[in-house]
């Protein structure tokens, strides 16, 4: 990638901010966006479903500083043709404490491809 298209990338980052204990991404969801982020933590984890209520497993993965959430929206986005199919996460996302991060949304991604790939949909 060169610095032009680093920079159009850049340009489409929104800063978000999530509380504690926000639920960012409920596994089973298609993903909405990929997130940068830039202070604060995560916890990933797969939900162990019983009778029908879901619980957090004990494995878990913290998620910190420059670490990605979503970033399988970027292989789909280099692979896609329609952007009808977006990936699902299988593992739930919640903050562990106030988080900061950047956001690059499914429809900015779709934007980003298009202009900057316009023949060839899905070859980023």
């Amino acid at each position: 990638m060169n610095d032009t298209t680093l920079e159009e990338i850049c340009g489409y980052l929104k800063p978000k901010i999530f509380e504690e204990n926000e639920m960012v991404v409920e596994a089973g969801q298609p993903l909405n966006a990929m997130l940068i982020i830039i202070a604060g933590s995560m916890q990933a984890y797969r939900p162990i479903r019983d009778a029908g209520d879901a619980h957090p497993s004990t494995s878990f993965v913290t998620l910190n500083k420059y670490m990605f959430v979503g970033e399988q929206l970027l292989d789909w986005a280099a692979k896609t043709i329609t952007f009808d199919d977006q990936p699902v996460l299988m593992k739930t996302i919640r903050c562990s404490g106030k988080v900061k991060a950047f956001a690059l949304t499914v429809d900015d991604l779709k934007t980003l491809v298009l202009k900057i790939f316009p023949k060839s949909t899905g070859a980023v």
